[in-house]
């Protein structure tokens, strides 16, 4: 069984700077998501490095004779194959020289006719439709988006194929998009569609992360147990990381 497995958002876009719908359009990272794409990947490394000499079953440290942590053994990286989500990937990625591997079932939602629509457009022109998207209840569906059933099963079924062909205490890394990580672990966690999805989770910033550790209850068949959302570098916390060029 997999250690745990670890879902991060993309840097920030143009898109996302100017509150656009992505979607399946493929916008590269700007300045500013390089730059949060870096400081998360330093931050990831870090937590890894520590956590990974850490024994999962007592919480205590592992004894200095058990193996060294080894990124290329203990470490799998997997994005969506849209360049914001690998982009993000290979910060973390490339300084311990792992590969990232594509996959497209990881892609953010489709909006359809939304996507690279303002979202304060969309508000105008179609009120009742955003507001019906905003809450949960579908307005989207009516512009040709793709279901939030559709997306989450995706997902799930992305991070499972994975997650059986990884190798035993290992983490896997997913570097995906915001809509899909949410509707993801809604459908992860069981019993299916009792978190709300979207509706529940506050939106995860960019170059954010949660974290889903595996169990068995009972001796049944293995479960995800979220212990994380919406986790990011101690700078996030800070004005500068949406503005990090300031003053120079």
């Amino acid at each position: 069984m997999v250690r745990q497995i670890i879902l991060v958002r993309h840097g920030r876009t143009a898109y996302n700077a100017q509150n656009r719908f992505q979607g399946q359009i493929d916008i590269p990272l700007d300045a500013v998501g390089m730059w949060q794409a870096e400081r998360t990947g330093e931050a990831l490394r870090q937590l890894l490095e520590t956590d990974e000499r850490i024994a999962p079953a007592s919480g205590a440290p592992i004894a200095g004779d058990s193996p060294a942590f080894d990124p290329a053994a203990d470490v799998l990286v997997v994005a969506s194959d849209l360049s914001r989500a690998a982009s993000t990937a290979h910060s973390f990625a490339d300084p311990w020289g792992l590969d990232v591997h594509l996959d497209p079932r990881l892609r953010e939602r489709s909006f359809g006719q939304w996507e690279g629509v303002r979202l304060e457009d969309v508000k105008h022109d179609y009120p009742r439709d955003y507001a019906d998207w905003r809450d949960g209840k579908g307005g989207e569906l009516r512009h040709g988006a793709e279901s939030r059933d559709s997306l989450g099963t995706r997902g799930m079924q992305a991070i499972n194929d994975w997650a059986a062909r990884a190798g035993e205490d290992q983490t896997i890394v997913f570097f995906s998009h915001g809509a899909c990580i949410a509707e993801t672990i809604d459908h992860m966690l069981e019993p299916v569609g009792t978190t709300g999805g979207i509706a529940n989770f506050s939106t995860m910033r960019n170059d954010h992360w949660a974290q889903l550790v595996p169990y068995e209850p009972n001796g049944g068949a293995p479960r995800w147990r979220l212990m994380y959302y919406n986790r990011g570098p101690a700078l996030a916390m800070t004005p500068q990381w949406e503005n990090p060029f300031a003053g120079r």
